[in-house]
């Protein structure tokens, strides 16, 4: 479990200077302590930007985790809506090429390649050549630089970064190289953790996606980012949502944009092919997507086809019955991403959204129950065991426990009214009332 401390007057030196702008005028904000050793972080008072001290605080990459790492996020880990979101926002959207630049998996450039046009991305690690092989993508093993050396002749509609800039040592030096690259009509589009995450009011969970010890050196302000991009000559417009900031710029005038917009047809048609390709974990985490987001769009159509399927590959796979579900081997396990081919990450929020699916479209109200308890006990051990990978399941706790109460209220057949208005027999009255304050203990 990660552990997060504030700096309580402390003077604590640094042992560098900013990774941003060079000032050695900085201040100690924080330490993080965590299965990967404990990391320092700074604020820089010149450019308001953060950055983890140490000659390499990047060791995330080094201690084993790759395996581990495309599986979580093939199954649930990436989101791929907001991926696409920047895209999505620009009016008109592009219909030319795109180059992702560190394009991890390759979720973006797949997604542009199926749908609009051919499209290439970079990715130097491991879970890029995995993405390469699953998805058939086009993905070079490669830098930027020796990409335009090679293809000094090829240009892009859109050239897109998506949570990088704060993995590289020089984010100043990364933008100068994407730079490059970028023609006169091209849109840039950036995205990376917001500085106006670090606050004692954002959530431990939160903080530790947006720090990410041990894969992050830097979260680059938005007076530095405005900087970086004046510095290259580039119109922009920058905008923070739900602590991200997102950045789209060009040499010429930009298009409209609209943060928000989601193509959702498209984004369906695109789960519908990947859920059908070879790899079982990748295709679990094409139907989960596709089930869980159909249903909270309301398109229950599409819902109701996939629900069957994720039923089949969960047991097929993983010998997982989704609708009466034994976690008792999962609870054993401690170590964070560990035996993923065994249970998905994808797996609490599958048992959450199937039992409401299957207690309001089938009208199974005990495996409904029997889902939602399932799900607590899944969402709580990855929000406390994967740690930053965990986020999600983090976010769908309380969640998790209102569907709880109302699934155990509709399975004895009584009303959350009666539950407060004391219209059932008294021992159960308090009973489910003393549940739906506490929520079985699930803290």
């Amino acid at each position: 479990m990660a552990h997060i401390s504030f700096n309580r007057g402390s003077e604590r030196s640094s042992r560098c200077r900013c990774r941003l702008c060079g000032s050695d005028d900085t201040t100690y904000s924080l330490s993080i302590d965590d299965h990967l050793g404990e990391l320092f972080l700074y604020q820089c008072k010149a450019c308001e930007s953060y950055y983890f001290d140490g000659d390499d605080p990047v060791i995330g990459y080094q201690n084993g985790v790759s395996e581990e790492f495309w599986l979580d996020y093939a199954q649930a880990g990436a989101g791929i809506t907001t991926m696409l979101e920047p895209i999505f926002a620009l009016s008109p959207m592009p219909q030319g090429p795109l180059l992702d630049v560190g394009c991890g998996f390759g979720f973006v450039v797949d997604f542009w390649s199926r749908l609009v046009a051919p499209s290439a991305g970079l990715e130097k690690s491991y879970y890029g050549r995995v993405g390469k092989e699953l998805l058939q993508a086009n993905i070079h093993d490669c830098y930027l630089e020796d990409y335009v050396s090679a293809n000094p002749n090829e240009s892009f509609d859109i050239v897109y970064s998506s949570e990088v800039i704060e993995h590289v040592p020089s984010p100043d030096e990364f933008l100068r190289d994407i730079c490059q690259v970028l023609s006169d009509e091209a849109i840039l589009i950036l995205t990376t953790p917001s500085t106006t995450a670090i606050s004692r009011e954002t959530s431990e969970a939160k903080l530790i996606a947006v720090l990410s010890p041990g894969f992050h050196y830097t979260i680059i302000s938005e007076k530095r980012m405005i900087q970086m991009l004046e510095r290259c000559g580039l119109q922009f417009r920058i905008e923070t949502h739900d602590q991200q900031m997102i950045v789209w710029a060009s040499r010429s005038d930009l298009p409209e944009i609209s943060y928000g917009t989601l193509r959702w047809d498209d984004y369906f048609s695109y789960l519908a092919r990947l859920s059908e390709v070879e790899n079982p974990h990748l295709r679990g985490g094409a139907l989960y997507r596709l089930f869980k987001d159909s249903l909270n769009t309301g398109r229950s159509d599409i819902a109701t086809e996939t629900w069957p399927k994720l039923e089949r590959l969960a047991w097929q796979t993983y010998k997982i019955n989704l609708l009466n579900p034994d976690l008792n081997e999962l609870l054993s396990i401690s170590t964070p991403l560990s035996r993923l081919d065994e249970f998905p990450s994808w797996l609490g929020q599958a048992l959450l959204f199937g039992g409401i699916y299957v207690g309001t479209h089938i009208g199974d109200r005990r495996a409904k129950l029997r889902m939602i308890d399932a799900a607590l006990i899944a969402l709580e051990r990855r929000a406390k065991v994967d740690l930053q990978f965990g986020q999600e399941a983090q976010h769908l706790l309380p969640f998790a426990k209102k569907q709880y109460v109302i699934a155990l209220a509709e399975a004895l057949n009584v009303s959350l009214s009666a539950i407060d208005n004391d219209t059932v027999d008294e021992p159960l009255t308090a009973s489910l009332r003393a549940l739906k304050e506490t929520t079985r203990n699930f803290a």
